[in-house]
């Protein structure tokens, strides 16, 4: 096409590795279909990378598409230190310049004029700023769709008097066991399996008010991008339909796109964390027995008490077997490691997970770690935080089957027990079978001909290149 008539897409994911992996996958696999792609991302996430991996590394990103920092008031020396600041500043920083680059984008040369804004479901403001100067908004909702779900349920949620919870003690006191098991597509979910930003006995909470105000700006998005697959979350997904835009299932986009023509050194850094990955632990992992080693991560962001990490550190010591613990750096306690197990700041999780070794990985159950254990094979033992990570761990044993959920009040005893039945007892050798199956699913519906690949089809000719 010539410049002028070149789709051109602008991503807006929210600053975190577990949002801006998925958007640059579908980055690069738009601009392998020849759009011309420009990704955005705000200051402050740019300056953390610059600082953590160098300023060509962080533009590493150029070598596939155009990349743009927008300011978000926010400052690297005194960050935000919760979400909902974090949230709150997108909202309020954000919208004026991101119309503004939208409105010079339109007017420079040799870039063709925006087609499409794909706006993260946590960048409400980029689909508002997007309609105001009149390009089409897609939503890409980067969890999964019982998580979506769970989301579009808050309303639903507060006119039934669930929530606000009364008291402040609904974390000990039973409350959050109460059935909600109306929740269409979804079955035996309880309060306790929804999305945490319903846990509060506030009924002006600020955390609760933003997410009710994300849902509404998503269901006037264009379409909604999901990085699924349809056969894991079909009834879930039927039931989506019916209430919000045409939606596409894209995923695993990581699989999508390994077929896609390297670009040379930028392919291994353009999805960068901000931490730098262990080196030797792939050597360590080469001395093991197949499906012998416990693999903990709880992701690039999670949060927990130091008698926690302590409990875990003395469960997996005398669990029995090899283990691989990420234990970051601002998570970092002093611990007693075992006399078989390593402990490293961070690590290529895909690459450890796909290794023959691994025979359990201990999850937070964010969306990205479930796919990635489903198309490495390897069962899960879920221990949500927050989000919708309880809610990826109620389908992690109880609609996928594929592992367990570890109790948050477990000690170290029943952390050691339960590693040992999810890695070699009979419940570990079922999920491990039932994973595998989903890994063919997911394969499967990532090949040419196969349901994400045609979703990806019919979502770039419906919306992308409609009206061009």
């Amino acid at each position: 096409m010539g410049s002028a008539r070149k789709p051109h897409v602008v991503f807006v994911p929210f600053p975190a590795h577990g949002h801006v992996a998925p958007h640059t996958q579908l980055a690069r696999v738009l601009h392998s279909r020849g759009f011309h792609v420009t990704l955005v991302h705000t200051q402050l996430h740019y300056r953390r990378l610059e600082r953590a991996r160098g300023a060509e590394a962080a533009a590493a990103a150029a070598a596939w598409f155009d990349v743009e920092v927008i300011p978000d008031g926010l400052s690297l020396e005194a960050p935000p230190t919760t979400l909902e600041a974090h949230l709150e500043a997108l909202e309020r920083n954000c919208l004026q310049p991101f119309k503004e680059l939208l409105r010079a984008l339109a007017n420079r040369a040799g870039v063709p004029p925006v087609s499409c804004v794909v706006a993260d479901s946590p960048m409400s403001f980029a689909s508002l700023a997007a309609r105001d100067v009149g390009v089409p908004d897609v939503n890409f909702f980067t969890a999964s769709a019982y998580g979506l779900m769970g989301y579009m349920q808050f309303e639903e949620l507060m006119k039934r008097g669930l929530v606000p919870l009364k008291g402040t003690g609904y974390k000990n006191d039973g409350s959050l066991d109460a059935p909600v098991d109306w929740m269409p597509g979804m079955k035996g979910m309880r309060l306790k399996d929804m999305p945490t930003f319903c846990h509060t006995a506030e009924a002006d909470d600020a955390l609760l008010r933003i997410h009710l105000h994300q849902m509404r700006v998503l269901a006037g998005s264009r379409a909604i991008l999901i990085n699924t697959f349809h056969d894991i979350e079909k009834d879930v997904l039927d039931a989506l339909t019916a209430i919000l835009p045409p939606i596409y299932t894209v995923g695993p986009l990581s699989t999508i796109i390994t077929s896609l023509p390297a670009r040379g050194s930028g392919d291994s850094t353009y999805t960068s964390s901000l931490l730098e990955e262990d080196k030797e632990c792939m050597a360590w992992l080469d001395g093991k027995e197949a499906r012998s080693v416990v693999y903990v991560s709880y992701g690039s962001h999670a949060a927990m008490s130091a008698d926690k990490i302590k409990d875990f550190a003395s469960g997996l010591a005398r669990c029995g077997s090899p283990y691989l613990w990420v234990l970051r750096p601002d998570m970092a306690v002093d611990v007693v490691v075992g006399h078989d197990g390593l402990v490293v700041p961070w690590c290529a999780q895909e690459a450890v997970l796909a290794h023959p070794a691994i025979g359990l990985f201990v999850t937070h159950c964010g969306w990205n770690s479930i796919l990635e254990s489903v198309l490495a094979g390897v069962p899960v033992l879920g221990w949500p935080m927050i989000s919708e990570q309880p809610t990826n761990c109620r389908q992690v044993s109880t609609a996928w089957n594929i592992g367990a959920e570890l109790p948050h009040e477990a000690g170290s005893d029943e952390i050691a027990a339960l590693v040992r039945e999810m890695l070699v007892g009979k419940k570990g050798v079922e999920a491990r079978e039932r994973t595998l199956e989903w890994k063919r699913l997911a394969e499967d519906a990532s090949k040419e001909g196969g349901s994400s690949y045609v979703n990806l089809d019919k979502f770039i000719e419906d919306v992308l290149l409609k009206g061009l």
